[in-house]
């Protein structure tokens, strides 16, 4: 049996969707069971509970072989650092109690690169604490999602325009949310890997934020322009959006790393390189929100 976290999650949802599909013994570990849909929830097993109480942890873990772990997304958190290791500490000694087998971990690209880099250090943090779990490990290091682009949608419809602290120039890895997921799932369901790795998953192409920006000027059938900003003004921006300040400061280190070299650590292979282009998840998301 395989045991899903953050179940509504970007990730988790897509992972306990596939999974339900191809017919797995799947059991969810949720705190309300409601946000799950009815056809999803009718196949599956359900454990009730919180990822940062060790014993519900276990509890929901016994009798599964394989975990998918995902640290639950948050932009409120006080010590950033310390939000991740919290969650990864309390996984690590349920995964140890109910003598998990394999575990698949959403970690963050550039682990080997020495860069602080605010929230993908921390995401490396939690890495290195499941890595000691005991059980075999896939940690999947990925760069920026697409799906980042979702917080532009305000600006993309008034103006025409998108910001970030990076090089609109600068080339890098980037992907969906659900190439990502179909990732997990092929370690889900073999229960032949064993030891520690990290596995790199690098989207379909590397892509700078003024080629994204190309592209969705002809997808939406208007200009649309990126605009690099300071880290001072980025920072303030997400204060605006109700961020806390550590997570406002972390997550903007994190695109500050990415120019300095974050994802050069993992090169691109053909295994790492994933099928949904940015072209496609700009019209299957993004389009219909800005016209």
């Amino acid at each position: 049996m395989i045991l899903v976290t953050t179940p509504t999650g970007n990730t988790g949802s897509m992972v306990l969707q596939h999974l339900v599909e191809q017919g797995q013994d799947v059991r969810i570990f949720v705190r309300d069971p409601k946000k799950i849909p009815a056809h999803i929830l009718e196949k599956v097993e359900v454990a009730i509970g919180s990822l940062l109480n060790d014993t519900e942890f276990t509890e929901a873990l016994q009798g599964c072989d394989t975990l998918y772990f995902c640290v639950p997304q948050s932009n409120t958190q006080e010590d950033v650092n310390a939000y991740y290791e919290g969650f990864a500490k309390v996984a690590a000694k349920a995964i140890k109690n109910a003598g998990t087998k394999r575990v698949v971990y959403l970690s963050g690209g550039g682990k080997e690169s020495g860069l602080q880099a605010g929230v993908a250090t921390a995401l490396h943090k939690g890495e290195d604490i499941i890595n000691q779990s005991g059980a075999s490990v896939r940690a999947l290091r990925c760069p920026i999602f697409f799906e980042s682009l979702l917080w532009q949608i305000a600006p993309l419809k008034k103006m025409g325009m998108f910001f970030l602290p990076i090089d609109g120039n600068y080339k890098s890895p980037q992907v969906a949310a659900k190439d990502i997921a179909s990732k997990a799932v092929e370690f889900l369901i073999d229960n032949s890997w064993t030891g520690v790795e990290g596995v790199a998953v690098h989207g379909a192409a590397d892509i700078s934020h003024n080629d994204i920006a190309v592209q969705l000027s002809e997808l939406a059938g208007k200009p649309i322009r990126f605009q690099q900003v300071s880290r001072e003004d980025y920072v303030k921006t997400l204060l605006g959006h109700h961020s806390t300040e550590a997570f406002a400061n972390s997550l903007t280190d994190m695109f500050v790393a990415i120019e300095k070299g974050l994802y050069n650590t993992e090169p691109r292979t053909q295994s790492s390189t994933t099928p949904t282009t940015i072209k496609e998840w700009l019209t299957e998301n993004l389009v219909s929100k800005i016209n």
